[in-house]
């Protein structure tokens, strides 16, 4: 990377009962330069489309925002709550536009055990690749529990505004024999950087589960990613009791530097 080191950021919802501005205060005083968003139905103080200006406001970039998951299933099954669902991506394809955001992070799955794949949700996907394309957003879809849709829609989605999030929890506890990153690295928009025991999704910071990074440090930078090095923490798994959130934040930067030297 030369002399230019990577970009640190944290889902600004990482725990704690915090205003989401003091929340930002936080994150910047901490080190951190950037954040992740919630583009949902839970605002917290500030509205939406007010969030990355107050964010930037205090020194932090908004590297991308997550779409709402609530529903996601519909997307693969007949009537309208799937049509529904493709519209609320696209609202929030329009609102990341407005805002200046990126980037959505995107589940094509919820649960254990989705509706299969099919060709319709291939066609509602579709429309919203489209409004990605038309609003200049890049939409990232996520590895979850199960391959089949994401492999569906980045094979059939070629286009530039249909990127890939790489999930590293989801992928130590399942899909592990699928080489998400050897297939679509160069696809690579976003990533969410947490650890676990191999089994639950706990959302831990790296290098306090099991998850090998000095291996997966080596195959992220293989795929050339130049973006952020991005937390998707949770502090409610097992630090809230144990540390402030200050005390937390510290805690996380170090871990981000640690990914970031492994890689670079």
């Amino acid at each position: 990377m030369g002399c230019r080191m990577r970009p640190l950021g944290i889902f600004a919802w990482f725990g704690y009962e915090l205003p989401l501005t003091e929340s930002f205060r936080r994150i910047r005083a901490a080190g951190f330069d950037q954040v992740l968003l919630w583009w949902g139905e839970y605002e917290g103080e500030l509205p939406l489309l007010e969030q990355p200006e107050a964010a930037r406001r205090l020194g932090l970039a908004v590297e991308n925002a997550h779409a709402p998951f609530d529903g996601c299933n519909s997307l693969w099954l007949p009537g309208e709550a799937g049509d529904a669902y493709v519209r609320r991506l696209i609202t929030c394809v329009e609102g990341c536009a407005a805002a200046g955001v990126p980037a959505l992070v995107v589940h094509l799955t919820d649960e254990a055990a989705p509706p299969a794949c099919c060709p319709l949700g291939g066609e509602r996907i579709r429309r919203v690749v489209e409004a990605a394309e038309d609003k200049g957003v890049r939409l990232a879809f996520e590895n979850l529990r199960h391959a089949p849709h994401l492999l569906a829609v980045l094979n059939a989605c070629p286009s530039p505004a249909a990127g890939f999030c790489y999930d590293s929890g989801h992928h130590h506890i399942a899909c592990r024999e699928q080489p998400f990153l050897e297939r679509y690295g160069g696809r690579l928009t976003a990533l969410h950087l947490h650890d676990n025991d191999g089994k639950r999704d706990l959302h831990h910071l790296p290098l306090d589960g099991s998850l090998n990074w000095d291996a997966l440090a080596a195959e992220l930078a293989a795929t050339g990613y130049s973006g952020g090095i991005s937390l998707e923490v949770q502090a409610f798994t097992g630090y809230e009791e144990r540390m402030t959130a200050d005390e937390y934040l510290a805690r996380a930067y170090r871990a981000a530097e640690a990914v970031r030297n492994k890689m670079d």
